[in-house]
């Protein structure tokens, strides 16, 4: 069962990783490519109090953390795989939070569904999954886009957690 939003919560927006990536190591919020990963990350950056990528690979990553590219996918995983995985990245965030967050899941099928799994395991509140859905890769980033919100005028939206 997945327990009541707290008054004051953290928006925390988990943006799914792409395949299509650089080819040298970068940032991570620098490192994926494609235009449904950054039509995601700049919604998450702007609606959301942080922001964290989450990997097949390195689980979930601050968007400043340095990593090198590699290729996994969820896709390769059963669904008990996926699962484990979705426990153990949602159990990455919780020590960066003071207030179990309300987690923003903006990544794909596969991995939404990990995510909820974690978020549910560790009685968190169900996530927000403003994507659930819409099918495809361009209907995705046309929903994002329309619906980015005008930049923040706090510094909240620069930062991912701490």
């Amino acid at each position: 069962m997945f327990t009541e939003k707290k008054p004051g919560a953290p928006r925390v927006a988990l943006v799914g990783c792409s395949a299509s990536k650089q080819m040298q190591p970068a940032p991570a919020r620098e490192l994926y490519t494609s235009a449904l990963f950054r039509a995601a990350y700049d919604f998450a950056e702007k609606s959301c109090d942080a922001v964290l990528i989450v990997s097949a690979f390195y689980g979930a990553v601050a968007p400043k953390a340095v990593i090198r590219p590699y290729d996994r996918s969820l896709r390769l995983y059963n669904k008990r795989e996926r699962e484990d995985w979705g426990v153990r990245t949602v159990g990455q965030i919780l020590p960066s939070f003071e207030l179990s967050p309300q987690l923003v899941i903006l990544a794909g099928t596969l991995y939404a569904g990990a995510l909820v799994h974690g978020a549910h395991w560790h009685n968190l509140p169900r996530p927000e999954e403003p994507l659930h859905g819409i099918a495809g890769c361009g209907s995705r980033v046309k929903w994002l886009r329309a619906n980015t919100p005008a930049a923040r005028t706090d510094e909240r939206a620069s930062r991912g957690a701490r």
